[in-house]
């Protein structure tokens, strides 16, 4: 996944651009910025929905927006908010900082799907998710299980 920040002296804070590894558009958000509607709707016509035509310039975005690359950043809090098994959360709270980045996206990822698969399968019941995390549980395909 790749995340760019937009941002222009006609708007305060910045929308994000995030897209997924198949370098294809999943979402816009303007949640941090105080953007009018006019600018929004300009913005969003006009961001390229992959990414090689973004990294390329192929985008009629105005010139006074500067787009930039950034780290994703996946708190402690939204992989919560996703992981369908609310239990011992002082133990995950504790062992999220310690894992780097990319794990962090990619747990919070798979939570999502773990948890379309706990629905799917009812007589699964899931694990917590401090063992979830510490034996790598969300390397699974749990897409296709």
């Amino acid at each position: 996944m790749k995340r760019y920040c937009l941002s222009a002296k006609t708007f305060t804070g910045e929308a994000e651009l995030i897209y997924d590894d198949a370098g294809a558009l999943l979402k816009i958000d303007f949640s941090n910025t105080s953007t009018t509607v006019e600018q929004r709707y300009h913005i969003k016509i006009n961001v390229p929905m992959t990414l090689t035509h973004l990294e390329e310039g192929g985008h009629n975005l105005s010139k006074s927006i500067s787009i930039i690359a950034k780290d994703i950043e996946i708190s402690f809090e939204m992989f919560w908010k996703e992981y369908p098994y609310k239990r011992n959360r002082h133990l995950v709270e504790g062992y999220w900082p310690m894992m780097n980045k990319t794990d962090q996206v990619t747990a919070y990822l798979a939570a999502i799907e773990y948890g379309k698969y706990c629905t799917r399968n009812k007589w699964y019941n899931a694990k917590i998710a401090d063992l979830w995390l510490k034996k790598k549980e969300f390397l699974n395909d749990w897409k296709n299980l």
